[in-house]
């Protein structure tokens, strides 16, 4: 009997763990679906992940987007106003 109830605390403990494992895969997931909706990012077959730029604007709103503006022009060192054609700064 000793060895029955050794094998029963042992199955116990894994159905717990195994629960608990369980539970936070479920968590992960459904926070990763909310990451990809808030960037309207879908994962491809070949494991990359496309962005539906209009989608993504919608997502993040006005001010997001002014901001995003702000960090790609700094970044890429583009000036000009919005919807004239954009200029770059090309260093070497």
């Amino acid at each position: 009997m000793a060895d029955e109830s050794y094998w029963v605390e042992r199955a116990q403990s894994a159905e717990a763990r195994f629960k608990t494992l369980h539970d936070q895969m479920e968590r992960i997931q459904q926070e990763s679906r909310a990451v990809l909706d808030t960037f309207a990012a879908r994962k491809k077959s070949g494991g990359s992940y496309e962005i539906d730029f209009e989608r993504f604007a919608e997502q993040i709103g006005m001010e997001g987007a002014l901001e995003l503006r702000h960090i790609i022009d700094q970044r890429y060192q583009v000036s000009g106003s919005p919807g004239e054609k954009p200029r770059i700064k090309m260093s070497a």
